[in-house]
C-alpha cells in the first residue's frame, strides 16, 4: 500500500470520528502543536483505542499521545460517543499503575507511598512499578509484535511521520538496524504467520468503505 494510500485512510478515518468542534478544542488546549501534527497525533491515538480492545495492557505510546487521551477523556459526552462508535462499543477506561490493585489498609498508605515514590526517582516513571520478568518481557514482546501486525493489517504501513508516536518502535528499529521499510516488512511477515491467532479474527472496522 503506498503511503498516499493510507495518509487518505487516514484522513477518512479522521473524519469519521472527529468534528471541527472537537478538533478545535484540542487545537486551543495545545497550540504549540501545529495542525499538521496534531491530526497525526490524534489519528494515531483513534488507532490505538479502536485496537486497545484486542490487545489489553499497558499503552504502546508515549507521552505526547497520552495528554490527548487525557484532553479527550475530560470532554466526557464526546469521550462516551466515542467508545460507542469503537468495535467493542464498551467505554475504555484509563488506569495508572500509581493506583495500587491490591487492597489495602490506611496504616499501609504511606509507606507504600514512600516505596512508589523512590521507585520512580530510581527507575523512572515508565519503569516504576513495571512487572519486568522474563515471562511478562515474553508476553510484552509477543503483544507488541502482534499489536502491529495488526495496526498493518487494519490502516496500512507504518509511515516514518507516525513512527515518534510509538516509542517501542524507534527502539527497535535502532536496535535492528532497520528502516521504516524493512520495520514494515517485519511486521507484514509477522502477520502472515501468525494471523488471525484461533478466535480472533482481525479487526477490519478501522476504515470507512
Amino acid at each position: 500500500m503506498s503511503g498516499v494510500s493510507e495518509q487518505s485512510n487516514d484522513s477518512l478515518l479522521f473524519e469519521r470520528f472527529f468534528s471541527p468542534n472537537l478538533y478545535t478544542y484540542f487545537r486551543v488546549k495545545r497550540p504549540e502543536i501545529d495542525a499538521n501534527e496534531m491530526r497525526i497525533r490524534l489519528t494515531e491515538l483513534l488507532k490505538f483505542l479502536i485496537l486497545s480492545h484486542e490487545f489489553p495492557g499497558n499503552i504502546l505510546f508515549g507521552e505526547e499521545l497520552d495528554d490527548l487521551w487525557h484532553l479527550w477523556i475530560m470532554q466526557t459526552r464526546e469521550y462516551e460517543k466515542l467508545c460507542c462508535s469503537l468495535p467493542s462499543g464498551r467505554f475504555i477506561h484509563h488506569d495508572s499503575r500509581d493506583q495500587p490493585s491490591d487492597n489495602l489498609s490506611w496504616a499501609e498508605v504511606e509507606n507504600l507511598v514512600a516505596r512508589m515514590i523512590a521507585d520512580k526517582k530510581a527507575k523512572g516513571v515508565a519503569l516504576a512499578g513495571a512487572d519486568l520478568s522474563p515471562q511478562r518481557l515474553q508476553e510484552n514482546a509477543e503483544r507488541l509484535l502482534s499489536f502491529f501486525a495488526s495496526y498493518i493489517e487494519n490502516f496500512g504501513e507504518i509511515r516514518p511521520e507516525v513512527v515518534s508516536c510509538w516509542p517501542p518502535l524507534p527502539r527497535l528499529m535502532l536496535r535492528m538496524g532497520w528502516s521504516t521499510d524493512d520495520l514494515n516488512a517485519f511486521l507484514t511477515r509477522h502477520s502472515v504467520a501468525g494471523s488471525p491467532p484461533p478466535g480472533r479474527p482481525p479487526v477490519r472496522h478501522a476504515v470507512p468503505a
